[in-house]
């Protein structure tokens, strides 16, 4: 199954890792998920175990001409970042790993059938998430069927990269060179490093919906720079993200529309048999609008068609707002600062401090 946090896109970020990791000794001496830290602190040894330095990797023979030059782009990518954004770069992205075709990783995410509540872990010294990361693709599987024999509805998805939040080397994988174009690998660097520059562990949407905003604006801002605005790679780079921002309303929409639904039948006291049942019926409208309403205007309509055959739950609507919704909010800071990234990710960074980001963010522009 090849299914990814934020539809139609690759980009994805599990942050608990570090947390988990750091704290991995004591939840073993609790007795807390043996298995599931195990697997976790296995896997990422495991991968920091194979790491190699970026030059060291650019002068191996088994990379192809394809590979070379993708990977000396990441590391263009990298120090655009933190010069011209004012993303930390720390060690992030300075190694190289060869994990074949396979994803970095597999993430879980649950949610109840009957309206947009999320399944939370909670975790001694972790606090609740929302969302539980894997390396072992069989261990994912087996937890994802016992939440969905639970009555869960589930959703398991490919991660191609995710942030340690500068804590360890975050390497680049040979698999993120194969499965990703140069947009998608622009893309994945900024919105990485954007989790080592913005911090906020408790918010997941205001972390991931950040970090998908920066990745876009700034992979869009190097290909300006770098090969003019212009250019075919630019307008190509401008095209891609002008259809995720379709992608988005889509999103946006569509989760707004379900809540609405699932109020109205509570409010109406509906059985949970009959609001799963009626969900469908919003479901199927929504993949109906999607092909006269949202597909039409997608540059690249081939690239995103399997939207329309996706077969939602309110797990992915979960996941997939949490990436792709209150982007115009980050927009709005942008604007206000006339476009400069560093003063954008000094308002961002105060508004991580707050305890409501958003509401923080909304103040924040209509007083400036």
């Amino acid at each position: 199954m090849v299914v990814i946090p934020r539809l139609g896109s690759s980009v994805m970020n599990h942050k608990a890792w570090p947390c988990a990791i750091i704290a991995v000794v004591s939840l073993l001496s609790c007795g807390c998920e043996v298995d599931y830290f195990a697997q976790l602190v296995g896997g990422e040894l495991a991968t920091l175990g194979q790491a190699m330095p970026i030059s060291q990797a650019l002068t191996d023979s088994r990379l192809t001409d394809d590979e070379r030059t993708k990977l000396l782009l990441t590391q263009d990518v990298r120090q655009f970042g933190i010069d011209n954004i004012g993303l930390t770069g720390a060690n992030s992205f300075t190694t190289f790993i060869w994990d074949g075709a396979g994803p970095a990783a597999y993430v879980l995410s649950a949610s109840a059938k009957d309206s947009l509540t999320p399944y939370e872990w909670s975790f001694p010294l972790l606090g609740n998430w929302e969302a539980k990361g894997f390396f072992d693709l069989a261990m994912a599987q087996r937890q994802a069927q016992q939440l969905m024999d639970q009555g869960y509805d589930v959703f398991l998805g490919e991660a191609s990269g995710f942030s340690t939040l500068g804590i360890l080397p975050d390497p680049l994988r040979q698999s993120n060179l194969d499965a990703s174009d140069e947009i998608d690998l622009a893309e994945l660097i900024l919105h990485e490093m954007t989790h080592s520059t913005v911090i906020k562990p408790s918010d997941t949407d205001f972390s991931e919906s950040l970090a998908t905003f920066i990745g876009r604006r700034a992979a869009l801002a190097w290909f300006n720079e770098r090969f003019g605005a212009d250019s075919s790679p630019a307008l190509a780079a401008r095209d891609r993200f002008t259809d995720e921002g379709i992608i988005d309303e889509f999103i946006n929409d569509l989760v707004a529309r379900m809540r609405a639904y699932y109020a109205d039948a509570a409010a109406q006291g509906m059985s949970r048999d009959a609001v799963i049942a009626g969900r469908q019926v919003e479901f199927d409208a929504a993949k109906a609008r999607y092909e006269t309403e949202y597909r039409p205007r997608l540059a690249d309509q081939a690239r995103w068609g399997t939207i329309g055959e996706a077969d939602f739950n309110n797990a992915m609507l979960l996941t997939a707002i949490r990436y792709q919704g209150s982007l115009s909010d980050y927009q709005a800071v942008l604007d206000k600062v006339g476009g400069s990234f560093r003063d954008a990710i000094a308002v961002f960074q105060q508004a991580a401090a707050a305890d409501d980001s958003m509401g923080f963010l909304r103040d924040w522009v209509a007083s400036h």
